[in-house]
Order: C-alpha cells, then sequence, then structure tokens
C-alpha cells in the first residue's frame, strides 16, 4: 500500500529525461526548417546542440529541458509568424535558449 509514494527509479528518471531530449530536438529541427539566413544558422547550431544531448538523471537537468521545451515552443510560434517583429523575438529566444543548454549541459558533466 506505500507503493503510491514510492519515488521513480533512474530507469524511469532516465527513460523521461531521453523523451524530453528527443521532444526537444523534434521542435528545433521544426524550427530550423521555418528559419531563413542569419536565423537559420543560429537554429540550426541550437538543433544541434540539442539533438546530441545526454540524457541524465540529475534533478536539475530535468527542469532545464522543460524550459528548453517552452523557449522551442516559443520559437517556432514567433518563426511562423514571419515579420519582422517576431523575427527578433526569435532572436531573443535562440538567445535563451542558448543559455538554458548551456545549464542543462552543467548537469551533465
Amino acid at each position: 500500500m506505500g507503493f503510491c509514494f514510492s519515488k521513480p527509479d533512474k530507469k524511469e528518471i532516465l527513460a523521461e529525461s531521453r523523451e524530453l531530449v528527443e521532444a526537444n530536438a523534434r521542435v528545433l529541427c521544426v524550427c530550423a526548417e521555418l528559419a531563413e539566413g542569419e536565423l537559420k544558422a543560429k537554429t540550426d547550431k541550437v538543433y544541434d546542440a540539442v539533438r546530441y544531448m545526454t540524457p541524465t538523471t540529475a534533478a536539475g537537468a530535468t527542469q532545464a529541458d522543460k524550459k528548453i521545451s517552452a523557449l522551442a515552443g516559443d520559437l517556432k510560434i514567433a518563426l511562423s509568424k514571419g515579420k519582422d517583429r517576431a523575427l527578433l523575438q526569435a532572436d531573443d529566444i535562440i538567445k535563451d535558449l542558448t543559455a538554458a543548454i548551456a545549464e542543462r549541459n552543467s548537469y551533465s558533466k
């Protein structure tokens, strides 16, 4: 009966981390297809960084993955609008994504 509050084991945490990394890579792949010009190069760089992330059981990494997920969604929306203001916003989101990726990578070292 005490199993309801059991702590998830490392395999479950690692599987969740793997799923988050793969989902983030899929969204950023779409973003790389939507981007053009200088934004395309920046988006490709961010996509490659996420695509090659190592899943981890570190608690902070999961939070960073969720932050990357939210930012990737915002980037996809900004790029799909395609207007000048949205493209400026996309550039700011890429900067935030770069910081979130650096944070995430600090947990896997």
